[in-house]
């Protein structure tokens, strides 16, 4: 697979330069990883967002009153999870780990920065994702507290 090809089908990346999807790719880590792999741990602080290349990842949620697991969703090629990691060192609100063997390219919150210098439209595209995520992160705490306090 070409990693630039796969970017530029991506809805987030489709109308970017090639300069631009270059200096992305340079700050890539592209890994393969078995079955089981843990990527984020729920309350970790592990500073990398993950765009999924080939395979599928479950985000998993641990239901803190009775300590129960459960599947948030799973993700599958193209998709992109960890976002918020890029931004600041806040706990991870789930945890993410592969379903069979998954290939990953890796984004650092250090590479992030060096790509404001690099490519701006590519982090703007970035922080406007990170904007849509906590936002649909708060209308689920509102739903659930909803849920909880009726």
């Amino acid at each position: 697979m070409e990693l630039k090809a796969f970017l530029h089908n991506l809805p987030a990346f489709e109308s970017y330069h090639d300069q631009y999807l270059n200096a992305l790719i340079a700050e890539l880590d592209v890994e393969d990883c078995p079955d089981g792999f843990v990527f984020i741990h729920q309350g970790g602080r592990d500073g990398a967002m993950f765009i999924i290349l080939e395979g599928s990842v479950g985000i998993i949620r641990r239901d803190r009153p009775n300590e129960t697991d459960y599947e948030v969703r799973d993700l599958r090629d193209g998709e992109i999870f960890g976002l918020l990691s890029l931004v600041d060192d806040m706990p991870a609100a789930a945890t993410c780990v592969a379903h069979g063997p998954v290939k990953i390219a890796a984004l650092t919150r250090e590479g992030f920065r060096t790509l404001f210098q690099s490519a701006p439209p590519v982090c703007h595209q970035l922080q406007y994702m990170i904007a849509v995520q906590l936002a649909r992160d708060l209308q689920e705490q509102n739903e659930y507290l909803r849920r909880h306090m009726s």
